[in-house]
């Protein structure tokens, strides 16, 4: 089965698992574990709190509004994530040229981050629309709506049959991380698609 993050494995070996891939690709970038360690302060990061396990890139200071609402909701997921023994590391929007720049690293692997509080229709677009970051993206959805894991895995199933190309990692959190599901995009693509899936590990 592809190893997936999830609660047990050794933080410190997570931890190191960042550590190596920040080192390699944002070797000049400063990363803190608190608000007091930023150099520049200002109103929007005030209140912002950074959780246990996580590290924020200097450079992801909010400067507006729009920037504090993201990074919160990002920290949120970040925190969920974190609480089940994961390491993440919320890096720069570093733009690459032809490669799209992802929210976050987790046990040394790249996430895109979403939150979705709409209907079904949303999530799909939402899922669609991280994918479209690169076809191997791994990707953490938070709903903070009434949507189910039914539905949330129908919806998925919707962009994977029309993307064989899609591959990586699925985190799903309902209810602000009451229940956690790990997918991959292999279980979309057994024989009965429309089946159930059933997680693996996190909370219920």
């Amino acid at each position: 089965m592809e190893k997936q993050p999830i609660a047990g494995q050794c933080i410190a070996t997570n931890i190191s698992a960042n550590e190596v891939y920040i080192q390699k690709h944002y070797p000049n970038e400063i990363f803190i574990i608190d608000m007091s360690q930023i150099k520049h302060k200002n109103k929007y990061s005030k209140g912002l709190v950074i959780p246990e396990n996580v590290k924020v890139a200097e450079s992801r200071i909010p400067i507006n509004p729009t920037q504090r609402a993201i990074l919160r909701k990002e920290l949120r997921q970040a925190e969920i994530l974190a609480e089940l023994g994961n390491s993440v590391y919320i890096i720069p929007e570093k733009h690459v040229y032809k490669v799209k720049p992802k929210d976050a690293v987790v046990n040394g692997e790249l996430f895109e981050f979403r939150t979705v509080e709409g209907n079904a229709e949303t999530f799909q677009w939402e899922f669609r629309k991280a994918k479209g970051k690169g076809a191997d993206t791994n990707v953490y959805i938070n709903i903070l709506s009434d949507i189910n894991k039914k539905e949330a895995w129908h919806r998925i199933w919707l962009v994977l049959r029309r993307h064989p190309e899609y591959t990586g990692k699925i985190v799903i959190s309902f209810k602000n991380g009451e229940k956690i599901l790990f997918w991959n995009t292999d279980s979309f693509r057994k024989k009965n698609p429309c089946r159930q899936a059933t997680g693996a590990g996190g909370k219920g």
